[in-house]
This record gives structure tokens, sequence and C-alpha cells, in this order.
């Protein structure tokens, strides 16, 4: 890059995007199922002459002596992908979402990069990606679109991948939506961990119990029937392979049950444990509840509550 358009990029102004995290699966929907949730990543991007990075809040500490990150891998991507002249990345994140917590922290950092980069070659190159696009490639780079559609789109997401890598991810109508409350151990796992944990083959039942939930899941939200929904939200595939790797999650899913929860997933690939629980419910009490338990098993973590959030967005 010439020293004329390395000065040109040190003074135009940086981009700054807000990202949500996400829990994908939902019980059911391996790989196909998520919803953003109202807790944020923030943002800001400008092109430099070398990657720089900079964090704050969750993650600070793995992120701290890093000069790139998964956020300039998907901004790089966009880049590339508007046949841009090369360019390093100046990116400073402030984190609420936790890392390595199955909430969707690596979808918000390449959601969060690709739409920086395209946001800034809109204002300053005139030039930028569709969401379509976007989506494509966010998917290509995590793997697969269950969290990086609703991080992207916001709201609740029902994804599928083409052979050619075209993404669909269409958001139906809920008529009303339940309330959430997680659990975050303050123990990580990470998302192969998690996956080196399933089975290389299924039984048929158990593929079409999953079919059968993940299609009732959608009904019962579009519908508003959460006594579908409490059934829709069980799963055969993934979760009883999991479950070992978390700990409390026997003992918080009894008392989430007791408690009246309409059920319980994990959040993505965990460990982070959703509860699922009906408009009218107290969500305080069910939150002592939960923090009870837990404190009996001598479970370390926090229990909050959480809205369906929107998609990322530019600030």
């Amino acid at each position: 890059m010439s020293n004329s358009n390395t000065h040109e990029i040190a003074t135009l102004p940086s981009v700054v995007v807000e990202v949500p995290a996400t829990t994908a699966n939902c019980g059911p929907g391996f790989d196909c199922l998520g919803v953003a949730l109202s807790l944020f990543n923030r943002l800001e991007l400008r092109p430099s002459a070398n990657d720089e990075l900079s964090a704050e809040g969750e993650g600070e500490s793995a992120l701290q002596g890093q000069s790139t990150s998964l956020a300039h891998r998907a901004a790089r991507a966009a880049w590339d992908e508007l046949g841009l002249e090369p360019t390093g990345f100046s990116i400073s994140m402030r984190n609420m979402v936790p890392f390595a917590r199955g909430l969707g922290s690596s979808s918000a950092a390449i959601v969060g990069g690709l739409l920086a980069a395209n946001e800034w070659a809109r204002a300053h190159r005139g030039c930028a990606l569709s969401e379509a696009q976007l989506l494509d490639l966010a998917t290509h780079i995590e793997g697969h679109p269950d969290n990086v559609a609703p991080a992207l789109k916001g709201s609740f997401c029902v994804c599928a991948t083409r052979e050619d890598g075209k993404v669909f991810a269409l958001a139906p109508q809920v008529r009303q939506y339940p309330l959430f409350v997680v659990w975050i151990p303050e123990v990580e796992l990470s998302t192969e961990k998690a996956r080196a944990a399933l089975p290389s083959a299924y039984l048929r039942a158990d593929c079409v119990f999953n079919l059968s939930r993940a299609a009732l899941l959608v009904a019962a939200l579009s519908t508003g029937d959460f006594e579908a929904l409490a059934e829709s939200v069980r799963d055969h595939v993934h979760q009883d392979y999991r479950s070992p790797l978390v700990p409390g999650w026997d003992a918080l899913c009894e008392a989430a049950h007791e408690l009246g929860a309409l059920g319980t997933t994990l959040s993505g690939a965990g460990p982070t444990i959703l509860f699922w629980l009906s408009p009218d419910k107290d969500v305080v009490a069910f939150i002592a509840g939960i923090e009870s338990t837990a404190k009996g098993h001598n479970l370390t973590g926090r229990a909050l509550e959480l809205t369906v959030g929107q998609g990322a967005r530019l600030i």
C-alpha cells in the first residue's frame, strides 16, 4: 500500500457495530435453529497499515497481547469478496458475550468483523455486500449458520445451507416468545470438544424424534402454543452426549422442572444452560431457585434473564 493511501485511511473515521449473543440448536434443531439474545458485543474498525487489536470485557485476558483475531479474518474476507486492496485492520472490542460458553462469541466476532468492514467499504469506497452475501461468508467461516444467522438478522431464525454454500435463513413470525433465563457457568467448553462427544451415526428413531420436535418448535412459536413448546424443545441428538461435560446439568434441569420451566436446553454446545419459561412466570423467583440449587451443588456461575435481541447493526 502506498504512503498516500496509508495516510488516507489513517485519517478516516472508524465504523462501530453492535452484535448480539445467540443461542443455537434450541434443543432439537441441531445446526439449524438459533435465537438472538439481548447481550451485545461492540466492535470498532478502521483500516490500518497493520493489524491491531484491543479488547475489554469478556475474553479480555485471552485476547490480550494478540494483534489479530477472528474478527480480523472476517473483515479480510469481506474485503477480498469486494475486491478491495489488501490492508490491515485496527479493531477495538467491548465484549459482553462470554467466551466459550455456548452464547455465540465466535459468531459475534465473525459477524462484527464482516459488517464493520462492509459498512466502511460502503461509506468510503462506494461498494458493499448484500445481507445474503454476508450470511454466506459468515457461515463459511463459522461452519454452520445457526449462530451467525440470528447474530446478523436478529430474532428466531430457521436455517439451511445448500450444497453450493448458499444459506437460507428465515425468521418466522412468532406470536409470543417465552421468557429466557440462562445459567452461565464459570467453566469454558470449546465447540470442538463438545462436537467430539457426538456419535458418528444415529438411530432412525432418534432422527425422527428430532425432526418432529424441530418442526413442532417452529409451529409452537408461530401459534403461541406453550404446551406444544414444552414438548418441542426435547432432543435425542446432542444433549445426552454433551451434558456430562456440563457441571450441574442434571441438578439444574431437575430444579428447573420443579420450578415450573417449560423446558431446559443446552445453549449451543454448552456449557451455558437455557431455561424456557412461560410469559407469566415469576422470573425473579425462578432465578432465586436456580441460584439456590447451584449453591447447594457448589456450582459457580451466574443466572441471567435475557430477551430476544435485534440483529447486528451500525452504531
